[in-house]
């Protein structure tokens, strides 16, 4: 009978077990079987996913050292009684609404809470201020403006007589209004004025150069335009006009 090939000590061994051949790795298999074997795919259990899995241990509050904010028995906040002693009547729950306290709004269906949640109100008022501004502020620049004011009406007149006053308000204005057409109309001619003085020099001198047998040079600060007046060109630097 064949014998069985004898085992090798461990201390022999060397330290690599992928080292041996195929041969002695197959007698140490048979030796010492591997109990666990721990795939790639797989994950140790650590100690502290164990303890992450357990749940966290509740230790009743004693009621010795329960604070006063934090009381054993359900706040009556969180409950159907809200307040203490019997149920209120109809009479005490009306009365209630209606009572006035101090430094608070005033109850439903007084005078003061219906002015106070008037949407209208507020609406008129508000609207009120501002056409009594925008009034204001017109009068004291058709005041400021005007040549004649000491044609219209004192206060005193609009109180003891406010249509004739009233009328007499509107003809000033009239009057006012055809005072500042009038010299608006007077800048326009004005203005039209002195473009036709230049455009009449401009070609005056143009005539002198041709007459001299010149050539006239347009200066490069100026153009020339459409309606043939000479204007300055306009250099702009940054935004800036100069």
């Amino acid at each position: 009978m064949a014998s069985l090939p004898t085992s090798i000590p461990r201390f022999l061994l060397p330290r690599g077990y992928l080292l041996l051949r195929p041969q002695t790795r197959q007698l140490l298999q048979l030796q010492f079987p591997l109990t666990a074997i721990r795939h790639a795919s797989s994950r140790p259990k650590t100690l502290s996913e164990q303890f992450q899995k357990r749940a966290p241990p509740v230790i009743p509050q004693p009621d010795k050292y329960r604070p006063p904010s934090h009381g054993k028995r359900t706040s009556r906040s969180e409950t159907s009684m809200k307040s203490y002693g019997p149920k209120l009547t109809a009479a005490q729950k009306e009365e209630m609404r209606t009572k006035k306290y101090p430094n608070m709004m005033s109850p439903e269906g007084t005078f003061t809470h219906w002015f106070f949640n008037n949407k209208v109100i507020h609406l008129w008022i508000t609207m009120g201020i501002l056409v009594t501004l925008a009034i204001a502020a017109w009068y004291m620049d058709f005041m400021s403006k005007t040549i004649y004011s000491e044609l219209i009406p004192t206060r005193k007149d609009f109180y003891m007589h406010p249509i004739q006053s009233t009328g007499r308000f509107i003809e000033v204005y009239k009057m006012h209004i055809a005072h500042t057409t009038a010299e608006a109309q007077d800048r326009r001619l004005k203005k039209m004025e002195d473009t036709e003085k230049r455009k009449e020099y401009r070609l005056q001198r143009i005539r002198e150069a041709e007459e001299k047998g010149e050539e006239y040079v347009e200066d490069p600060r100026y153009y020339v335009g459409e309606d043939g007046v000479r204007r300055r060109r306009v250099k702009r630097w940054f935004g800036i006009w100069e």
